[in-house]
């Protein structure tokens, strides 16, 4: 039984934003670019890897989990997927990796073999699952738990895979994780359908949300590298100007009544949960302060205290509520 599904990943959103508002030349566009290619392929990886474990339909209880980060004494640790069953858990590390992988024995390494003959060593994910394991196990025993748990790698590309030694852990691709699961013998009972279910919620209840905003700050960029201006959200332009009660791209023709809500969204992404007027007028180019108060009042934003010290808050998970019931409809 699925329990928790995989959202989407909201530090990609933010980094298209903030590619958006990058001048040509900037000297972070290169990292940005790059970070943002990961993330969407490591995301594309993860999501192939939930649509193969779909048809893993066991008769016996489960829940699976996917992208379950929890803390075990001040240590933060995510999870790509998690299977629980009545004699063991699984926690799978998904690897989005396109090119030729040597994983060598003594010591254990994991090598990226570029079609150039370029070699280059990877980040671990044995030893990457080894630290997950130990720190899930001692979550667990803090909630009088104790269950084996294995570990798996799976990576999404059908790419070449060359094993020279037997690792600790099972190495496969994406594609075989449920025929893998399948075979893996449930001896012993140690959780019962409740205690498994049980076990899922408490987990979901612990799940740590990962928030990356403001992006300015995480990525070290200065607010003055950001474009300030409405984005026309059918050619891209930037900016959008306010005229006739309405938003405006002259190169294109595109006319909106609300694209101002995604400059909001894009600020509580790149610089600060709130805004005020005089912020909301330089992000927006807007020159008119009643206007400006006008689109204010009528966003799903929130306001806090009176007079000139009054500020909006800006809670992105209404943005996100609004484009999920839009992409519903559409």
């Amino acid at each position: 039984m699925l329990i928790k599904k995989r959202k989407k990943n909201l530090e990609i959103d933010g980094l298209i934003a903030l590619d958006k508002r990058l001048r040509k030349g900037d000297e972070n566009r290169i990292r940005i670019e790059e970070r943002l290619y990961n993330l969407q392929a490591g995301f594309g990886g993860e999501t192939q890897y939930d649509k193969y474990v779909t048809e893993f339909k066991p008769r016996y209880p489960h829940a699976i989990l996917h992208d379950v980060t929890l803390c075990e004494d001040k240590i933060f640790f995510q999870m790509d997927s998690i299977l629980i069953t009545p004699a063991f858990i699984v926690i799978s590390e998904v690897k989005n990796i396109a090119d030729k992988i040597v994983v060598k024995s003594n010591p254990l390494q994991f090598i990226k073999e570029h079609s150039n003959g370029r070699r280059q060593p990877l980040k671990n994910p044995i030893v990457e699952l080894e630290r997950k394991i130990y720190l899930f196990e001692n979550w667990l025993k803090k909630r009088k738990i104790e269950i084996p748990i294995k570990g798996i790698v799976a990576f999404a590309y059908n790419n070449e895979l060359n094993i020279e030694e037997t690792p600790s852990m099972d190495i496969m691709f994406t594609y075989e994780v449920a025929a893998h699961f399948r075979s893996l013998p449930v001896a012993k009972e140690i959780l019962s359908k409740p205690e498994i279910h049980s076990l899922a919620r408490k987990v979901v209840n612990s799940h740590q949300e990962y928030n990356p905003f403001p992006l300015i700050k995480r990525y070290d960029i200065q607010p003055a590298h950001i474009l300030p201006g409405v984005i026309c959200p059918k050619c891209n332009h930037l900016p959008m100007r306010w005229m006739q009660k309405k938003w405006i791209c002259r190169p294109c023709g595109y006319t909106g009544k609300n694209d101002h809500e995604s400059a909001l969204k894009d600020w509580s992404m790149l610089i600060k949960r709130s805004i005020t007027n005089r912020e909301f007028r330089y992000f927006t180019q807007l020159e008119n302060r009643n206007t400006a108060k006008k689109l204010l009042a009528r966003s799903p934003i929130e306001l806090q205290g009176i007079g000139r010290s009054s500020k909006y808050e800006i809670i992105l998970e209404h943005f996100i509520q609004i484009e999920e019931k839009q992409e519903t409809i559409h």
